[in-house]
Order: C-alpha cells, then sequence, then structure tokens
C-alpha cells in the first residue's frame, strides 16, 4: 500500500471517530437536557393542609399550614384566609418549616362560618403555584338573603311576585299615605316640646296635629288592611287573624293600629304624653322594617329609630312652617329661623344614619344597581341633596333678614312629599337581589354539558355535573370542576371534588354516552361573581374545557 493510502485510512477512520464521539456527545447531551426539563416540569405540588380541604371543624383551628414536596422560594409566598364577607381574618405573616417546604400562618379565634385559604408561591423551580380550599368552623346559618327580608316569607307564605297591577298600586298608595301620616303627625307631636312660641303658632300647630291624627289613623287602617291582604295572597278572613295572633309582623300590625286610634287624641294630651307616643310609633316602625332581620338586630333597629325621628322633626317643623306662613308671614320668619338651627341637624342625622344602615345592610355599595331598592335609594338621596340645596337658599334670606320665599317653601314641601312617596315604594323592596338556582346547558359536537348549582348561596351547595361524550370515544378519563371568584383576583380557583354517581333522570342523546358527577359543601364560600369551569379530559387525552359566570349574593 502506497503511503498516500495509508495516510488517508488513518483520516478516514480518525473522521468516523470524531463522528461517532460528537453523536455521542450529542445524544448524552439531549438525555441530559431532557431529564432536565422533566425535572424542571415537575415544580411544587400542595401534598397536605390543616385543615383539610373542606373539613368542619368544632371550633376555632390555631393556625393554617401547608406542605409542599419541595422547597419552596422565600420570596413570593401569600397565604390568605377570608371570612363569608370575602375579609382577611389573619394580619400576621406566614411562617416557614419543614426546610421550607411548607408554610403556616397563625389564625385569631374564628366563629362559626365557611373559611376560605388561597395561597399563591413561587417552586425552587421559578414555578408559580396557586390555589384554594374552604374549611368550616360550627355549624355556621345561612348568610342573609332577599327570603329573609321578604315579609311573605316570615309569615310562612311564598311571594312569587304574582300580585296585580291593582293591588300593587293600592299597596305602594296606602304605604306612601302611611308614612306621611307617621312623619307628620309624629314630627308635629315633638314639635309640642318647643316653649315660648306665640299663641299664632301654638294654635296652628294645634290644628294642623289634630288633622294629621285623623290622617294617620285613617291611612294606618288602610296600610294594615292592604298589607294583610297581601300576606294572606286571597286566604279568608282566619288567614289575616292568624297573622295578627302568632306572627311578628302581624303583632307590630297590632301595636301600630293601637297607637293609630290614639293619635286623633294627641291634641288633648300634654307634651310628655305625645313625646311618648311619638317614640312609641317610631319605635314600632323600625322594628317592623328591614332593620329587624338584619345583625347586628339591636344596632340596625337603633339606626332606622333614629333616622326615623329626625325625618320626622324635620317633616313635622316644614309642614308647621309652611302652615304658618300662609296666615301669618312675618311670624314665619320668626320660626323659620329657629327651624332652619335644627335642619341642619337633622340633615346630618338623616345622612349620617341612612349611610351606615345601608352600608350594613349591603356587602358593597356595587349592590346598589343590582335592585329595584337600590335604584330608589339613589333617587331618595338625589332629593335628599335638593333639599340641602333649597334649605340653604332659604337660610341665605334668613340671614339677610328677609322671609323665606314662598316658592322656596312650597319647593321644599314638594321636595318632602316626593320623598314620603320614595320611601313608599323602597320600604316595599328587598335591599338584597334573590339568589336564584344555576341550570347552565351547552351543547356541542365533542361535548353536552349540564351544570346545577342549587340553592347558589354562599355556603353549602349541591353541585350536578352531566357530561355526554359521543359514544365511540368511551368513558372520560377526568372530570374536574373549579370556581373561580372573579371580584377577587388574589384568590386561587377552589376545586369542587365531584364524584360520580347513579342519575335517574331520563335526558339522554343519541350516539352519546352520559356520564354524572356530584358534590356537596361550602365550594362557593362568600358571596361574589363566580367563574365555574369544567375540564373533561376524554379517553384519547384530549382535553375539553366550558366555563360560565354567574353572581350570588
Amino acid at each position: 500500500m502506497s503511503i498516500s493510502g495509508i495516510v488517508q485510512g488513518f483520516l478516514t477512520s480518525r473522521k468516523r471517530r470524531i463522528t461517532r464521539s460528537f453523536w455521542a456527545a450529542a445524544v448524552a447531551l439531549w438525555l441530559g437536557l431532557a431529564a432536565f426539563l422533566q425535572t424542571a416540569d415537575a415544580h411544587a405540588q400542595l401534598v397536605r393542609t390543616t385543615p383539610d380541604v373542606g373539613e368542619k371543624l368544632s371550633k376555632s383551628p390555631a393556625a393554617v399550614e401547608l406542605l409542599f414536596n419541595e422547597r419552596l422560594d422565600p420570596g413570593g409566598t401569600n397565604l390568605t384566609v377570608l371570612d363569608e364577607a370575602s375579609r382577611s381574618v389573619a394580619k400576621g405573616t406566614p411562617e416557614r418549616f419543614e426546610e421550607g417546604k411548607g408554610i403556616r400562618l397563625s389564625l385569631p379565634s374564628l366563629g362559626e362560618g365557611h373559611y376560605t385559604v388561597s395561597y399563591s408561591v413561587i417552586s425552587a423551580d421559578g414555578h408559580p403555584v396557586s390555589g384554594a380550599f374552604v374549611f368550616t368552623v360550627g355549624n355556621p346559618p345561612p348568610l342573609p338573603d332577599a327570603q329573609q327580608l321578604d315579609p311573605h316569607a316570615q309569615v310562612g307564605h311564598n311571594h312569587g311576585g304574582s300580585t296585580t297591577t291593582d293591588r300593587e298600586f293600592l299597596i305602594y298608595a296606602t304605604r306612601i299615605a302611611y308614612y306621611a301620616g307617621l312623619l307628620g303627625t309624629a314630627g308635629l307631636a315633638m314639635w309640642s316640646l318647643l316653649r315660648g312660641v306665640s299663641p299664632l303658632v301654638g294654635g296652628l300647630r294645634e290644628k294642623a296635629l289634630s288633622f294629621a291624627g285623623k290622617f294617620t289613623l285613617l291611612s294606618t287602617i288602610a296600610y294594615i288592611a292592604i298589607s294583610l291582604m297581601d300576606l294572606a295572597q286571597d286566604e279568608p278572613m282566619s288567614e289575616w287573624l292568624r297573622i295578627l295572633k302568632v306572627t311578628t309582623i302581624g303583632r307590630l300590625y297590632d301595636a301600630e293600629l293601637l297607637l293609630a286610634l290614639a293619635a286623633p287624641l294627641l291634641v288633648s294630651l300634654g307634651s310628655a304624653a305625645r313625646l311618648i307616643w311619638a317614640a312609641a310609633f317610631i319605635g314600632i316602625e323600625a322594628w317592623s322594617g328591614h332593620a329587624s332581620a338584619v345583625s347586628p338586630k339591636a344596632y340596625m333597629i337603633a339606626l332606622d329609630f333614629v333616622h326615623l325621628e329626625a325625618a320626622s322633626l324635620w317633616a313635622g317643623g316644614l309642614v308647621l312652617l309652611l302652615v304658618i306662613w300662609l296666615k301669618d308671614r312675618p311670624e314665619a320668619g320668626r320660626f323659620a329661623l329657629v327651624f332652619s338651627r335644627v335642619a341642619l341637624l337633622l340633615f346630618l342625622a338623616l345622612w349620617i344614619t341612612g349611610v351606615l344602615s345601608v352600608l350594613d345592610f349591603l356587602p358593597s355599595l356595587t349592590y346598589l344597581k343590582y335592585t329595584l331598592w337600590g335604584k330608589w335609594l339613589l333617587a331618595k338621596g338625589a332629593l335628599s341633596l335638593l333639599v340641602a340645596v333649597t334649605a340653604f337658599l332659604i337660610r341665605l334670606r334668613l340671614r339677610k333678614g328677609d322671609l323665606p320665599h314662598g316658592f322656596m317653601l312650597k319647593a321644599d314641601v314638594g321636595l318632602l312629599a316626593a320623598i314620603v312617596f320614595v320611601v313608599g315604594i323602597l320600604t316595599y323592596q328587598t335591599p338584597l337581589p334573590p339568589n336564584e338556582p344555576l341550570s347552565y346547558h351547552q351543547m356541542g359536537t365533542d361535548m353536552h354539558l349540564t351544570l346545577r348549582i342549587t340553592p347558589n348561596a354562599p355556603g353549602d351547595n349541591r353541585f350536578i355535573v352531566k357530561i355526554w361524550l359521543p359514544e365511540q370515544d368511551g368513558a372520560p378519563k377526568n372530570v374536574s370542576l373549579k370556581m373561580l371568584p372573579l371580584d377577587r383576583p388574589d384568590v386561587g380557583a377552589i376545586e369542587v371534588p365531584i364524584k360520580a354517581y347513579q342519575d335517574d333522570e331520563i335526558d339522554a342523546f343519541d350516539g352519546y354516552g352520559k356520564y354524572t358527577y356530584q358534590a356537596e359543601g361550602p365550594y362557593l364560600p362568600f358571596a361574589a361573581k363566580w367563574k365555574a369551569q369544567v375540564l373533561v379530559t376524554d379517553a384519547k387525552g384530549n382535553e375539553i374545557e366550558r366555563e360560565t359566570t354567574f353572581r350570588i349574593y
């Protein structure tokens, strides 16, 4: 063999060895990279919680603990515990334990209720992990809803909104007249305490009180009769008697009727007796309103009582001012000076008690846009602002030594009448929107879905998921249901532990197999706008996702 042949063979052999070494290194690098990627993809997983997911405890836990299968990044750890009003109940900073694999948050003593634990952490490989779960302390009662504020539910009837237009007109008309009589008569009775008035003012006040007392008697009788007709729902008169005898609302009607019978006699009573009558009537009205159905009960009734007291004094004083103005302008000017000093304080009391009541009635001021009650309340607020402007203009004239302008006084009384009109409608509405069971159904070529949630209110609910898959695809590998509160982006999705069950409903679709799942528990722990996510993994490993949004109050 020639020298050139030997050299060529050596180079060829060496080239083959280099090529083999290159591919071996490439394969080793690829396997190492694949192993690294596989390890990196397997980020932290939650392996244990204390309390357990969905656990019901007899007393408050000392802390919430979450343990993961690997160390967590020290930064970016967030652990929050929320109550049924979605407010944080723990103020501390999460502690780390188990060599950084676990986080713990100390808790104060928790009362009965459903509590949501929301977490977001970063695993050692840099992946964010988040989620949420619920536990329960004690046996919490249902949260207040529209049903608890409905007097029909209190007397054992369902109010389906089937009243006729004529009946609704009578209900609103008598309520407006009733509140006009109550506010006017109680206000005039309390203005009897004002000493040192002229004989003219005293005489006009007594005449106005005499007329208002008679009006209150007639309007109260009409109001109670129409209310009983509405509550009894066309039942015989015996149902009226049952409501008056055995129900709380009926007994309050009894007391109102007795006080209304005494209203025409107020002119023959002293100022102390008049004050007692006014306080009793206003107290009973405060007790019979929505305030008595909301906790804390005593606080809410007290707010309503002060609100009605201020409204009565303002209404009675304004009516008396107009009556005096029509009879004697200079005397009206002198009384207007007294009334204007009190009116500012009354206006402030009305606004403060009104705002405090609304904040306690509603979880959020955004609820004002969800009900007729909220819209009428906004109208009442707008009218009140117009009253404030009118009162300010009248006060300016008085400070200059001028008499109140007749147009302004009439405008003020007109606004009072408008507010009484609004109150008559407002008090028949419920502040909270009603919760309705969710029944969601969606058809599709790859899957049909039905999702039902009952009663679909904060707290314990029953969840039913039904899916229909093409028969040739077989049974699904996995079906999951998650609830995500859209109002709280800081709270993770809550997984509902649905399990297969045998469904007896006849709702088959040709060419599709039916699979049903259910769960019960507090997986909608607080009022919010929620997104329900149903994720199905079919036999081939394909993922099918469906979602719907709804709001619970």
